[in-house]
C-alpha cells in the first residue's frame, strides 16, 4: 500500500486556515533536496513543481536539466506519462456534460458495438471508474497510434474479469476508451477537444500531442537507474503473463523513455500516457477544478470527480488504489492530507491532484523516472511538505 503521510507540522494556523507562505517554504526546500538526490537514485536529468490556488500561481520552480546542457526552465514541457489520464477524463465529462447524458448510462447506447462479449450493461462510470474489466487488450500487435483498431478489439472482446464490482487500472486502453466515448458524443477525438474547449481558451501549455515547432522544447525522459522495489507488483510485472505485465505493455509493446522521446511520439496523441505538459499548465488547470470549475463544469461533474467509486485490491497495480469518474482518489494518501483532493500520477513519479478544500492545483513533473507506476518517495516527500506531514 501506499504509505500514508503523518504528523502534522504547521500547515494551518489557530483557526484551520492553510498557510500558503509556510507551505510554499516547505515545497521550496524539499524540491531542492529532490534535485541534489537525484543524480544517484534516477541518473540527474531535471524537474518542475508548481502550486496554484484559485486560479492564481504560488508556486513555479524548476531545477536541473532539460536535456545535456539545456537548463529546465517555466516553459519546459514534459511527458508526464499517466498523469495524462486526469486531463483526459475531464475531457470526457464535459463532453458527457454537454450533451446531458447520465454516468449510469450504458456505453452501448454511445458505442453500439462495444455491447458485444457480455458488456451490454457496463455503464460509463464501471469504464471511468476502472471496473469494466478492460485493463488488457487481448488482440496481440497493435499499435500504440493506431485508435481505430485498439477500440475495434476492446469493443469486441469480454470483459478481463468477471464484473462483480473490482476494479484493475487500464493503464493503456483507459485513454482509448475515454477517446471513443468523446468521439461518440460529441464527434470530436479526446484531443481535439481539449485544443479547442480547454487549451487554447486558458493559454495553457499542455498538448495531447506536441506541435511540431515544439517537438524539440520537451524535456529528454531518463529511465530509472534503480531496479523496483521487490513486492507483489515486481513479482506480477514479471510474469508476462499477468493481467499486470498486459496492462502495462499492450497496445504497443515496450514504450521505453528513448521511444517516447522521438519526435514521431511527441507529437502523438495518445491519452493514456502521453500528454506532454509544463507544471504551471497542469496545476492551472487542477486548480480551476479545486475551486469550483467555472465555467466549465457543473457542481455534479465536480463531484463525479472526487467521489470514490472503486477502492481497495486493484488486479493490475497489485496494491489498493481508489477511483471516482476518471480520477484517482485519496483514499490511500496518494495526495497528502486532504480526504477530497483527486487528480492522477504517472509513471516515474509525475503527479498532479486539485484539493478542493484549499483550491489547490498541485504539479509535479520530473524527466528522470523513479521505478515503479505510483508515487515513490520523492514524490511523497514532497506532497508530505505541501501538508505539513512527514513521510511514513
Amino acid at each position: 500500500m501506499i504509505p500514508h503521510p503523518h504528523r502534522s507540522v504547521s500547515n494551518s494556523d489557530a483557526d484551520g486556515r492553510f498557510q500558503p507562505e509556510a507551505a510554499v517554504d516547505r515545497l521550496r526546500v524539499a524540491f531542492a533536496d529532490s534535485i541534489r538526490d537525484t543524480s544517484g537514485v534516477t541518473g540527474g536529468g531535471g524537474a518542475a513543481l508548481a502550486l496554484w490556488q484559485n486560479g492564481r500561481p504560488l508556486l513555479s520552480i524548476q531545477g536541473g536539466e532539460a536535456s545535456p546542457g539545456r537548463l529546465w526552465t517555466a516553459s519546459t514541457p514534459c511527458l508526464i506519462w499517466s498523469a495524462s489520464k486526469g486531463v483526459a477524463a475531464a475531457c470526457v465529462l464535459h463532453a458527457l456534460q454537454e450533451k446531458n447524458i447520465p454516468l449510469t448510462t450504458p456505453v452501448a447506447a454511445l458505442w453500439p458495438e462495444f455491447a458485444a462479449a457480455g458488456k451490454e450493461r457496463t455503464t460509463l462510470m464501471d469504464l471511468l471508474s476502472h471496473r469494466a474489466g478492460l485493463a488488457v487488450i487481448e488482440q496481440k500487435g497493435l499499435a500504440i497510434t493506431d485508435h481505430e483498431a485498439v477500440v475495434a478489439a476492446l469493443a469486441s472482446q469480454p470483459p478481463n474479469w468477471p464484473m462483480d464490482g473490482s476494479h484493475g487500472y487500464g493503464a493503456r486502453t483507459f485513454g482509448f476508451l475515454l477517446d471513443e466515448i468523446v468521439r461518440r458524443a460529441v464527434g470530436e477525438t479526446l484531443g481535439s477537444r481539449w485544443e479547442r474547449v480547454f487549451r487554447r481558451p486558458l493559454g495553457l501549455d499542455l498538448w495531447f500531442g506536441l506541435p511540431e515547432g515544439l517537438i524539440d522544447t520537451a524535456a529528454s525522459v531518463i529511465a530509472p537507474r534503480v531496479p523496483p522495489a521487490p513486492g507483489p507488483f515486481s513479482k506480477a510485472f514479471g510474469d508476462p503473463s499477468s493481467l499486470t505485465r498486459r496492462a502495462l505493455s499492450e497496445p504497443g509493446g515496450p514504450l521505453t523513455p528513448a521511444v517516447m522521446n522521438t519526435p514521431a511520439m511527441r507529437s502523438a496523441a495518445i491519452p493514456s500516457l502521453g500528454v506532454i505538459s509544463t507544471a504551471d499548465a497542469l496545476a492551472c488547470f487542477y486548480s480551476l477544478l479545486a475551486s469550483g470549475g467555472s465555467p466549465f463544469f457543473r457542481e455534479e461533474m465536480l463531484a463525479a470527480m472526487s467521489t470514490t467509486v472503486s477502492s481497495g485490491p486493484d488486479r493490475v497495480l497489485i496494491d489498493a488504489t481508489s477511483f471516482s469518474a476518471g480520477f484517482m482518489t485519496n483514499v490511500h494518501g496518494v495526495y497528502g492530507s486532504s480526504p477530497t483532493a483527486f487528480g492522477h500520477p504517472g509513471a516515474g513519479g509525475a503527479l498532479a491532484f486539485a484539493d478542493p478544500e484549499q483550491g489547490l492545483g498541485f504539479a509535479f513533473i520530473p524527466s528522470a523516472m523513479h521505478p515503479g507506476a505510483l508515487p515513490g518517495p520523492r514524490t511523497r516527500t514532497l506532497v508530505a511538505a505541501l501538508s505539513g506531514l512527514d513521510v511514513a
